[in-house]
């Protein structure tokens, strides 16, 4: 909650520990919380914060402390809520956030300083879980995989859909224990046509979760050299993909968005120098919310 007035906030756990917190649209994470209303007692200020912000009735319990929200923030005092339904707590209905996570007090995400020191005060500790429960809380993510082919001038294949505003990288998601420069075989096949070696590893990048999606997402992008333009025939073996272009990298941007642009000239570059790249981005990969349904799409929603 963004405010320079008093907030008080609901520290929730799950059944195993995990504290819920919440990501504005600026990065920032945050417990659930609300301005107090005149007269309300924390209490019920806390269990309204669940409520209004993530749609979750909840009986508080115990006040907590008071926390430092820093930057100007003013002070927040505490409340443990308890979720009156402890089913399923990632269905939640975000109301002024971007996203949620439930977060081990010693893995904790970006929040202030002063905040992880209160969390690892007051939230539950780590406990120690059977195997098959440890890895219910293991972090997913979509695995992706997207092809780079250039003309002897220096420019870059892209597909589209008909289905999709932008263009992208030949590529796609992996299938179950596929090899990342197989994938990526595979995907320029399907969608292009072209049977080509794979060469070398370029780049990884790693984008947190977005709207719409709350798993994060890997792609691993590999070199597949050079062809002459002229001489080869491109299609599609399913219709997924329906138009096929060679693009400078200075059209990219309007082509493809700023975000594709730049991991292919960060690609580009991995290939003349011969190192791989990596980099991480807050958002969509395409400058857009995805959803699992575009992120299912393969190529035409993470390429």
């Amino acid at each position: 909650m963004d405010t320079t007035e008093p907030t008080t906030g609901a520290l929730v756990a799950d059944r195993i520990g995990r504290i819920l917190l919440l990501r504005r649209s600026d990065g920032c994470w945050e417990l659930p919380a609300v301005a107090p209303l005149p007269g309300e007692e924390p209490a019920d200020a806390a269990a309204r914060a669940l409520y209004e912000t993530c749609g979750r009735p909840g009986t508080a319990g115990e006040t907590v402390g008071g926390l430092d929200g820093g930057n100007g923030h003013a002070r927040q005092l505490v409340v443990r809520v308890t979720p009156d339904d402890p089913g399923d707590l990632d269905r939640l209905v975000l109301t002024r956030h971007a996203t949620h996570g439930w977060f081990f007090a010693d893995s904790l995400p970006g929040v202030n300083p002063a905040a992880v020191a209160f969390l690892r005060t007051h939230a539950p500790a780590r406990p120690h879980l059977p195997r098959e429960h440890w890895l219910a809380t293991v972090s997913r993510s979509w695995t992706c995989t997207a092809a780079i082919v250039t003309t002897p001038d220096g420019r870059l294949l892209m597909v589209k859909g008909d289905d999709v505003d932008r263009w992208g990288f030949p590529g796609g998601v992996l299938d179950n224990h596929e090899h990342s420069r197989t994938g990526a075989s595979r995907e320029l096949r399907e969608e292009t046509g072209l049977d080509l070696p794979a060469g070398p590893l370029l780049a990884v990048f790693w984008q947190h979760p977005a709207p719409g999606l709350d798993h994060p997402i890997v792609q691993f992008v590999h070199d597949f050299g050079t062809v002459d333009p002229d001489a080869v025939q491109l299609s599609c073996t399913d219709g997924e993909i329906t138009r096929w272009a060679w693009f400078r990298p200075d059209e990219l941007d309007a082509a493809a968005g700023p975000s594709r642009s730049e991991r292919a000239r960060l690609a580009l570059r991995a290939r003349d120098t011969g190192h791989t790249v990596t980099e991480t981005y807050p958002g969509a990969f395409g400058g857009a919310a995805l959803t699992p349904d575009t992120a299912a799409r393969a190529g035409r929603g993470l390429g």
